[in-house]
């Protein structure tokens, strides 16, 4: 009798979850918990199959997490990384402004990352940030955004990207990032007075922070490109005072140092060369002699 209505409560049960996409959803959780994540993708499917004619407004608070779920399932166990961008998509249309859907874009950028499709993987950070301007983290994403542009070599859309990131959050270490990647940006494009200035911008505008330093190595290695070997040096004299790792920047500022020495002496053994020593040898002198 028991095993007969134990079984009559699991057909009962089985019944009942046929036809309802909460029940659906609740066990895709359960297996996904269990890291069973191929039982938990079709428990989702069947959600997504039972709500197909549905208006997706009307049933957000199923769809969403729904969606959501097999995307990550996909994404992060799977690694059906084509399912994983249908699903990811399919959230970001119907649900453009849910959190979920930030977490949706991310995603998708990492995905198109992984691919290899690098500008697929920034427009998806483009469109993150616009769809979600005041989220706590949104500096950190428009940081990606610049560091995106600057990877794929688009350098003017560094500065753009950059320049809103600034105005944005202007004390943020993320601030601070761009602004390297902005100095850097236009060495790239041999704008060497630009991005001397954009160097110098660090310590002026952001002075605490870490970066400094290595804002004057790289702003040093410009002057060599310049040939202004001694301005290198008083700049790495400057960087060595909080630079990690001064033993680095010692050796620099040596190099700098002997090759200005050898130049001189290159110099005035040519100046020798070009005015020698007439001692002896004017016509006076030699009558005397």
């Amino acid at each position: 009798m028991r095993t007969k209505a134990s079984l009559g409560l699991l057909l009962a049960t089985l019944t009942s979850c046929l036809g309802d996409p909460a029940a659906h959803l609740e066990r895709a959780r359960e297996l996904t918990f269990q890291r069973r994540p191929t039982e938990a993708l079709r428990q989702y499917e069947e959600v997504l199959s039972l709500l197909a004619k549905k208006d997706p407004r009307r049933v957000s608070d199923v769809l969403i997490p729904t969606l959501k779920g097999a995307a990550d399932l996909c994404y992060l166990e799977l690694k059906r990384y084509p399912r994983a961008i249908e699903y990811y998509r399919a959230l970001a249309n119907h649900f453009p402004g849910a959190q979920e859907t930030l977490q949706a874009r991310a995603a998708l950028s990492d995905i198109y990352r992984a691919l290899g499709d690098r500008r697929a993987a920034v427009a998806e950070l483009v469109a993150l940030v616009q769809a979600f301007p005041r989220a706590p983290e949104i500096e950190r994403y428009q940081y990606q955004v610049v560091k995106g542009y600057f990877d794929i070599g688009d350098y003017e859309q560094v500065l753009v990207e950059a320049r809103a990131l600034q105005e944005r959050c202007p004390a943020s270490p993320s601030a601070a990032d761009a602004q390297m990647l902005v100095a850097e940006a236009l060495f790239l494009q041999g704008q060497r007075q630009r991005a001397l200035d954009a160097f110098e911008q660090i310590a002026k505008r952001w002075p605490g922070s870490q970066l400094v330093p290595q804002a004057q190595v790289e702003e040093a290695k410009v002057w060599v490109d310049l040939g202004q070997d001694e301005r290198a040096v008083e700049v790495l004299v400057e960087a060595l005072k909080s630079h990690p790792s001064p033993k680095n920047v010692q050796a620099e500022i040596a190099r700098l140092r002997k090759r200005l020495a050898s130049r001189r002496l290159t110099e005035k053994i040519e100046h020798a060369d070009v005015w020698p020593d007439f001692h002896g040898l004017l016509p006076g002198e030699r009558e005397a002699n």
